[in-house]
């Protein structure tokens, strides 16, 4: 009984140390970890006209900037971080 109860008391301290275990023990039997590719994003702004959304790959300036209506990458001026990311 002494003996589980050790054993049990063991095992979860060791549970707490998995992450790092599992690191050394693929650094020893040569296991590389993989990380997956990010894509870039292409920045793309989008402004509302008559007929339809036009994209561009720079941001508009002046009074066209009031027609944005959602974009993806940097935010084209400071004050411009509400709205959708995709028209």
């Amino acid at each position: 009984m002494r003996r589980a109860i050790v054993l049990s008391i063991g095992l979860l301290l060791l549970s707490g140390c998995a992450e790092d275990i599992r690191t050394v023990v693929d650094d020893l039997f040569g296991a590389k970890q993989v990380k997956p590719a990010v894509a870039a994003v292409e920045p793309r702004y989008c402004y509302r006209t008559i007929g339809k959304v036009n994209c561009y790959t720079q941001p508009l300036g002046g009074e066209e900037a009031n027609r944005l209506i959602g974009y993806e990458g940097a935010a084209p001026r400071a004050t411009s971080s509400t709205g959708p990311l995709r028209p």
